[in-house]
């Protein structure tokens, strides 16, 4: 039982104790035209199980939901490099759950790449400030819980945001070609040397349907992150193929960017 509950268990407590003390010395309660002694003590009996219900049920409901176990947010599978990537698996809720208390993920830096023309559509840019900032702009109460369980020192940290619209549209893009265009950034600007506190997340236009080998986005996966080497140092990124709902869209990313950090928090290299 977290700090939570403990506090509404002992408040409850020392009000259940108040109760039965005032019904020890009610002059109401104890005159004889209240009833007979048994039936005092029973119903006093079933006002305190009443009361002990509903601490149970309040206290049940401060609990945190169960924790995923990291085969139940992501799956591993053979990317083109040979290497591994990892399927960031649908829950019910994108957060709720997820983040294990106390994870220790600490100072996280998102970068974002928009990749296409398409986000050079005024509506489709629109989305942007959102899904550059994951962290800062989550607005539900039970998701900012868990962040905070997880142990992330600063919603607000600095993010950064490029546009690259010179990609050739209405096709398939592979992981590796997306690889190779990180690389280009990091090699050529203007991404600057690989961070390990970073995930660099790729929102792909609608035009850029995402493989990854014989798997394609929409049938066999939502999302992926995985690694790469570039300029001498490890690169962690992520692919969220485009939504059409926005809503939808910006769950699915911020999903895969705590599933990304976890998996880094759980697996230090």
């Amino acid at each position: 039982m977290h700090r939570g509950s403990d506090r509404i268990w002992s408040a409850f407590k020392r009000n259940e104790i108040a109760f039965i003390h005032s019904r020890m010395y009610d002059p109401v309660a104890t005159a004889p035209g209240f009833g007979n002694g048994t039936t005092k003590i029973m119903k006093l009996k079933s006002l305190i199980f009443l009361m002990l219900a509903f601490a149970a049920t309040t206290v049940q409901a401060q609990e945190p939901w169960p924790q995923e176990r990291s085969e139940q947010r992501e799956e591993a599978v053979i990317n083109e490099d040979g290497g591994r990537s990892y399927l960031v698996l649908p829950a019910a809720s994108p957060l709720v759950g997820l983040a294990k208390p106390g994870a220790g993920i600490g100072d996280l830096q998102q970068h974002s790449i928009f990749l296409g023309s398409g986000w050079a559509d005024p509506a489709l840019r629109a989305r942007e400030p959102r899904l550059s900032k994951l962290l800062a702009t989550i607005h539900d109460h039970a998701q900012l819980d868990e962040i905070a369980q997880a142990g992330f020192t600063n919603r607000f940290g600095p993010t950064f945001t490029i546009e690259k619209l010179d990609v050739t549209g209405n096709r398939k893009i592979s992981d590796l070609e997306i690889q190779e265009i990180l690389a280009g950034l990091f090699a050529n600007g203007p991404l600057t040397e690989p961070q390990a506190d970073s995930v660099y997340i790729v929102f792909l236009d609608p035009g850029l349907q995402s493989t990854l080998r014989s798997l394609t986005a929409g049938k066999h996966y939502l999302a992926y992150h995985s690694f790469f080497n570039a300029s001498g140092s490890k690169v962690h990124y992520a692919v969220v193929p485009y939504q059409s709902d926005s809503t939808a869209a910006y769950q699915i990313a911020l999903r895969t960017l705590v599933v990304a950090a976890l998996h880094t928090a759980e697996n230090p290299q």
